[in-house]
């Protein structure tokens, strides 16, 4: 089991994500890899396709990597025990948006090939 790095549901399999956290670009120069659920992937990829080189977003850190940049807002869905799930906006960087676009490319590839290979 995995737990998404945004909503924090815990799933079997999450979608991995390659970000560059600052704090540790000594010490993995290639980035680390982050796990997203796929409504959170969904969600940030919206967001990321949504966003043009004039939107410069609001300035922060981010919840994905840790740095202080502009950030755009993500609608997430986090589970809540009371009410089921809660609507909930993550705040991630240009440079993750980007990441999870890559991401997304390559996860829906692999699922094309994982359905070819069942066929």
């Amino acid at each position: 089991m995995a737990d998404c790095d945004l909503c924090s549901v815990s799933i079997p399999t999450v979608v991995p994500i390659r970000v560059f956290v600052p704090r540790f670009k000594n010490s993995y120069p290639e980035g680390i890899w982050k796990g997203l659920c796929e409504p959170c992937l969904k969600a940030a990829k919206e967001t990321a396709d949504k966003m043009t080189a004039s939107s410069c977003g609001t300035a922060g850190k981010c919840d994905l990597c840790g740095a202080i940049a502009q950030l755009q807002p993500v609608q997430i869905s986090r589970p809540s025990f009371s009410k089921g799930e809660e609507e909930d906006t993550a705040m991630l960087c240009k440079n993750c948006l980007v990441a999870v676009q890559e991401a997304d490319k390559s996860w829906q590839k692999e699922k094309e090939k994982e359905q070819q290979e069942h066929h």
